[in-house]
């Protein structure tokens, strides 16, 4: 059960406003002076901008360090508010890379620069926090983080407001409560954009899974595969496709889970998640067996000895 914090909740770091400002500084030629005040720190900019690149690309150790770099140097020009964005950025790599201690401590450590600044702690850092307490094994307290999203005074941004039905929907899920799942369901708002298709369609496939609808869990779990590659979001893909083959593998499919598992461990591989991957592919290997296709069995056996050794 995972929480993507990437695709549907924004990175702090302001590089849009950036590139407008740098496009205006060196744009059609004009003889113009940009005003002393309006300088950037391209040193800063640079960073950032390194780092959210190699964050797309799946780089998450690159990406970073790349972000402590960029820390140290809002600590150097005693940047509120860059402080803030760098320890935001560097916690969702650490959620990505499950270093969820560290992560927690860079959510307090931008919560206590907001509160020196005598700043309110935003909804995106609070789910990001909720996130890492439900990660952690924590979800009674993330619920409670979740609530107090809910409750703010303040419109919500639609990315952060979905995020935390979806954050609410796997905690129900988790806790067997069909009814509150079906109501986060209704709670997300049907949309065009692929990544909030994938989370209402997840859970649709989990709330089949609990009433032992099998054939609809595959085929949501499925469609929420299919998504989540469109939105080049290959963690959470090949996730997904281990959803549908613990689907198939309760309907009694052996040889489509098998399929799944492999494609989900081949997938991890790839993403240096060693520890998934071993377990979708084994679990490959014993169902191909079941399903009774020896060839595909000692494919991915085959593919298990040449993995690289983490």
């Amino acid at each position: 059960m995972t929480l993507d914090l990437q695709s549907n909740v924004k990175f702090r770091v302001v590089v849009s406003a950036l590139i407008l400002f740098w496009l205006a500084a060196v744009g059609c030629g004009s003889a113009r002076v940009v005003p002393e005040s309006s300088r950037v720190d391209e040193n800063l900019f640079r960073l950032n901008r390194s780092a959210r690149i190699a964050y797309d690309n799946g780089q998450h150790e690159q990406a970073a360090n790349l972000y402590r770099r960029a820390l140290a140097r809002a600590y150097l020009r005693d940047d509120r508010q860059a402080v803030v964005d760098a320890q935001y950025n560097l916690a969702v790599c650490l959620l990505e890379l499950r270093s969820y201690d560290k992560a927690l401590e860079r959510v307090h450590q931008a919560q206590n620069e907001l509160g020196r600044g005598d700043q309110s702690i935003s909804a995106d850092i609070l789910l990001l926090e909720a996130a890492i307490l439900f990660r952690t094994g924590k979800p009674d307290k993330a619920w409670q983080i979740s609530d107090q999203i809910l409750s703010l005074s303040a419109r919500l941004p639609v990315t952060v407001e979905s995020k935390t039905h979806f954050l609410r929907g796997l905690i129900a899920d988790q806790r067997g409560d069909v009814g509150q799942l079906g109501r986060e369901i209704d709670a997300l708002a049907e949309s065009d954009k692929p990544g909030r298709r994938a989370d209402r369609k997840e859970l649709i496939g989990r709330q089949a899974m609990a009433e032992g609808n099998w054939e609809a869990a595959i085929g949501a779990f499925d469609l929420t595969a299919k998504l989540r590659r469109e939105n080049l979001d290959y963690g959470k893909m090949a996730q997904s496709l281990a959803l549908a083959a613990d689907a198939c593998q309760q309907a009694g499919q052996p040889l489509a889970a098998a399929k799944r598992y492999f494609g989900a461990g081949r997938s991890a591989v790839q993403q240096g998640n060693h520890q998934d991957a071993i377990k979708w592919l084994n679990s490959a290997v014993q169902l191909a067996g079941q399903g009774g296709d020896e060839p595909l069995k000692q494919e991915v056996r085959a593919f298990l000895k040449s993995m690289p050794t983490p």
